[in-house]
């Protein structure tokens, strides 16, 4: 296992001339080549040097080129890459803000009025758009600024952020060993090659998409192009062809609906279609297993660096969440009568442990043990099969996690509401409230909750239950 710097180093002499980041613009779809993609991010990477960047650098963008020649640059050569969801608020970046220092803020332009909001809240954070990374690049080249790089795998390289709102945000802190710990194994049953190219339309700021489908391409020398539309994501599947997706059921589930001829055709034609973030419907991944579509359910979580179990290309079993990765070490603990308990998770891709928590909030154990919250069992194969959480959080069908307890301790903020209960109604957050406000005042409140909430955690139904009819919520 090298650092990332050294992969960047080497692949400039493998693969200088190979087309790497491809983007749309004006229609068109355009590439640089790996030699021009490290150029850029050695420069950008000599400017924030240059600039007095360090330590905790924050990432707020949606996908783009600059944002992958940010994630690089600091993570290979300048310090810890903090990215963070393009969805959240000035608020949530403060909630933020108080569990971790932040350096800089690299953010898209589309951010800027967010970015007054925390410029105005902590004046010493350094703040720089994407739009000047042409002159800093400049800048940089011109600099003679030494890199030295990033080779201690022991050290933070990034810190994710399971939660932005409400309570304390947990933390994440992962090592450059941490995050590239589980590409043999995953190369070892899903091989991908420079042959390759994968279509990217997950959030480069998870842990999903950011490390299996981007930061392994430093290592395969696969292709990557950008999605620059939602809508059109089919579209573009169908002019690109990809050989490798990532994906989650909410998509896949729009894809199934949209499955013509043409469409399963091109599906036929991806080595390998990885689906995980929350549970893929059985019958839907049987119709495309059947179909011959190579689709592979993926399970694994944040503190572990994303993958802990993916199915096997050639195992048709269904009822499975995918087979354990070689290399993790994992576990069933006070499992009942029908082997269902616990899930917990160790090895190389482990977190330490979450930043600023102390061990009441952990759900690491002194053996370096990651407990995942999740309930499931193990059969003779390794193959792992999900049975429910024993946490209270809401996956949505996009992957992304709503913490339960969150939502009810904001909600009963308001003195006039009794209690509250949060729940998962079709992969969304819902609320039954109980309170003497009257159903128009209740929803008014419900709704201005939601406007400070990233559009994933908003209440999509209200349940509104006068407090004088009924006792205390279970």
């Amino acid at each position: 296992m090298k650092s990332i710097c050294e992969y960047l180093e080497e692949d400039r002499e493998k693969w200088s001339d190979l087309p790497y980041i491809t983007v749309k613009k004006n229609g068109s779809f355009v590439s640089r080549t790996f030699g021009e993609t490290i150029d850029d991010v050695q420069a950008l990477a000599r400017a924030l040097i240059s600039e007095g960047v360090s330590g905790n650098v924050m990432l707020y963008s949606r996908n783009s080129y600059e944002w992958t020649v940010a994630d690089l640059a600091v993570m290979g050569y300048v310090g810890v890459c903090v990215p963070i969801d393009s969805e959240w608020t000035a608020f949530d970046i403060s909630n933020t803000l108080s569990v971790i220092e932040v350096n800089t803020i690299l953010y898209e332009r589309e951010k800027q009025s967010v970015i007054d909001g925390v410029r105005e809240k902590y004046p010493a954070i350094r703040c720089l758009c994407t739009d000047s990374f042409p002159e800093l690049m400049e800048r940089g080249r011109a600099s003679g600024v030494e890199l030295t790089g990033k080779r201690d795998m022991s050290k933070t390289a990034m810190i994710l952020f399971t939660s932005g709102t409400t309570n304390r945000p947990k933390a994440i802190p992962l090592t450059q060993a941490n995050l590239l710990h589980n590409w043999d194994a995953l190369f070892a049953r899903t091989p991908m090659t420079t042959a390759d190219s994968s279509y990217i339309f997950l959030p480069l700021n998870h842990v999903y998409a950011g490390v299996a489908n981007f930061l392994y391409t430093i290592i395969s020398g696969m292709r990557i192009y950008l999605c620059s539309d939602r809508g059109k994501m089919l579209e573009e599947m169908l002019e690109i062809r990809p050989t490798i997706v990532c994906t989650v059921p909410l998509i896949l589930n729009r894809i199934y609906a949209a499955a013509d001829e043409r469409v399963m055709e091109m599906l036929r034609g991806i080595r390998f279609l990885y689906c995980g973030g929350s549970f893929t419907d059985p019958e839907i991944k049987k119709f495309f297993i059947d179909n011959g579509v190579k689709l592979l359910e993926a399970y694994g979580t944040t503190e572990t660096s994303s993958v802990i179990a993916l199915s096997k290309p050639d195992d048709d079993n269904t009822e499975c969440n995918g087979v354990i990765l070689d290399g993790l070490d994992v576990r069933i603990i006070d499992p009942d009568a029908d082997g269902v308990g616990e899930i917990i998770v160790g090895g190389g891709s482990v977190s330490a442990g979450y930043i600023s928590r102390s061990d009441k909030y952990s759900e690491f154990d002194s053996n370096g043990f990651y407990h995942t919250g999740d309930l499931g069992y193990i059969d003779g194969e390794r193959r792992l099969f999900l049975k429910g959480r024993k946490k209270r959080m809401i996956i949505t069908a996009n992957g992304k996690n709503v913490y339960v307890d969150e939502l009810e301790k904001l909600i009963t903020e308001n003195p006039a509401v009794k209690s509250a209960a949060v729940f998962e109604e079709d992969f969304h957050p819902a609320a039954r409230i109980y309170t003497d406000l009257s159903e128009a005042e209740a929803r008014g409140y419900i709704d201005r909750i939601n406007e400070s909430l990233p559009k994933f955690k908003r209440i999509k139904n209200l349940y509104v239950k006068s407090e004088s009819l009924g006792g205390r919520l279970k």
